[in-house]
């Protein structure tokens, strides 16, 4: 049963963990939604397929936002209650550090779980959904937008120029040319016109323009290089229909990015690490038997015995290099040489080939086994980065967005460097996949026990009044010495 001191602890870090989580991701999501903007602007994608990319990749990013949001609300909640000596009166009735902690912790595990199992099921969907939806956006043209004397070019098999439109937001044009390179013959059918209008139909599927006062001229193609005809056709109204269908958004099959890491579970992950091990192994044992087309009297199950070579006549063969060439042709010797060259340099392109694949697929199975442990690393941090915040605020005794963003962004910038550093750790062999993995949570676990003991010894870690007093009697001691020499 929670007592009275649960409920005000529990009270005080779950509404700022909510608070935190949303503002953290707030945060991230501002930083790495910035690196699409111009794939999302200009396209009339509508809000609905907004609405969904920003959704998903909101999705993507909670697994980074989990153990920032739970060492930030940590430090504030513990900083609120030093800062107003709640913690200080709870602690004088005898009930130790721990022992308040221990609501909180119950929190952290939770927020573990929910964390592990978030980024196991949910991200990998949308990872999925929001990536294939970016890049079926990146594939769409900007929406249909001409510009005043400058040519159209998004349109297939035309190059449009229109010199003015009207300015009060109707659909007026003046001065038209139309190319038309649907005969893939270069500039050979020209539409001019002096005015008309344009406007799209059928849920702007297609773009109309009904011209006026225009001529058509086209070169029709002929057999004979010397003579050349050009028509014109003059027309008092003409109505001309595009298709807009290569502006549009067409949806990519989901299915062709599933074999990407970041669409993976951990058992999926596991699996395919499996995979390209053995294939590794497989591919190492079949260098061996693909090499023996390269040989010509080796791998042979003969025992060559002083009576078996006797019986089929190799015994006579000379064994000196100089004794060949007597009893051989040099044409034929040339041959032989020319043979031997080009199995040696055949064999050694299988060797390498062989030794680069391999490399390929153990660095890629280094790759999915350090993202399956990530996801569990990920998680796991949640719970350190509490046992880092709860002490740290219950020292420092500051609430508030101050003093613990900045402790924050300190830590969280050191988690995101030595996930870095392991992560290429593991990748280059410095270090074995696991212990590259948890390097990270490993250091900060420390950093979590300096602090938890700090705490219960009720350490004046930060104050500065501990420093200026300890470099005080520095000075003094020193002075004393100097004077006494």
């Amino acid at each position: 049963m929670f007592t009275k001191i649960d409920k005000l602890v529990s009270k005080a870090f779950v509404p700022t963990f909510f608070l935190t989580f949303f503002v953290v991701l707030f945060i991230l999501f501002t930083v790495f939604i910035s690196q699409y903007l111009e794939d999302l602007v200009g396209k009339d994608l509508g809000w609905d397929i907004y609405a969904r990319v920003f959704f998903y990749f909101a999705l993507t990013l909670t697994p980074m936002t989990f153990p920032l949001a739970t060492l930030l609300a940590a430090l504030m909640a513990f900083g609120n209650l030093g800062e107003h000596s709640e913690l200080t009166a709870i602690k004088g009735s005898g009930v130790s550090l721990l022992r308040i902690l221990f609501p909180i912790s119950f929190f952290a595990v939770v927020i573990s779980i929910m964390a592990f199992l978030i980024n196991n099921y949910v991200v990998p969907e949308a990872n999925l959904r929001a990536y294939s939806l970016i890049y079926d956006i990146k594939q769409k043209k900007p929406a249909l937008e001409f510009k005043e004397g400058g040519f159209y070019n998004d349109l297939p098999n035309h190059r449009i120029r229109i010199e003015k439109k009207d300015r009060d937001g109707g659909n007026g044009i003046y001065g038209v040319m139309i190319y038309d390179h649907s005969s893939k013959l270069g500039n050979k059918d020209l539409i001019i016109a002096d005015t008309g209008k344009m406007y799209t139909i059928l849920d702007n599927n297609y773009l109309v323009m009904e011209l006026q006062t225009g001529a058509r001229f086209s070169e029709p193609s002929t057999d004979n290089t010397y003579k050349r005809e050009f028509v014109r056709d003059n027309f008092t109204k003409a109505k001309f229909v595009f298709s807009l269908e290569a502006l549009g958004m067409n949806r990519t099959p989901e299915e062709l990015f599933k074999s990407h890491r970041v669409m993976m579970t951990v058992s999926e992950l596991k699996t395919t690490a499996d995979s390209l091990l053995k294939e590794s192994s497989k591919q190492l044992v079949n260098v061996p038997f693909a090499s023996k087309s390269y040989y010509d009297y080796q791998f042979s199950n003969t025992v060559f015995t002083p009576d078996t070579l006797r019986k089929i006549g190799l015994d006579t063969l000379p064994t000196r290099y100089a004794d060949f060439k007597k009893v051989i042709n040099p044409e034929d010797m040339a041959m032989y040489l020319d043979k031997a060259i080009n199995k040696t340099r055949n064999l050694k392109n299988l060797v390498v080939s062989s030794r680069e694949r391999m490399d390929m697929m153990e660095k890629d199975e280094r790759t999915y086994r350090l993202a399956m442990f990530q996801k569990i690393t990920f998680s796991v941090a949640c719970f350190i980065m509490f046992l880092i915040g709860a002490p740290l605020g219950a020292i420092i005794k500051k609430g508030g967005f101050g003093l613990p963003v900045l402790i924050s962004i300190i830590f969280f910038i050191l988690f995101y460097v030595l996930t870095i550093t392991g992560e290429k750790y593991a990748k280059e062999e410095v270090t074995g996949v696991p212990e590259g993995a948890w390097m990270a949570n490993f250091i900060l676990c420390l950093f979590g026990l300096f602090f938890l003991r700090q705490a219960r010894n009720d350490s004046r870690l930060f104050d500065a009044d501990v420093y200026y007093i300890f470099f005080q009697n520095l000075k003094q001691k020193y002075l004393k010495t100097r004077k006494s020499v």
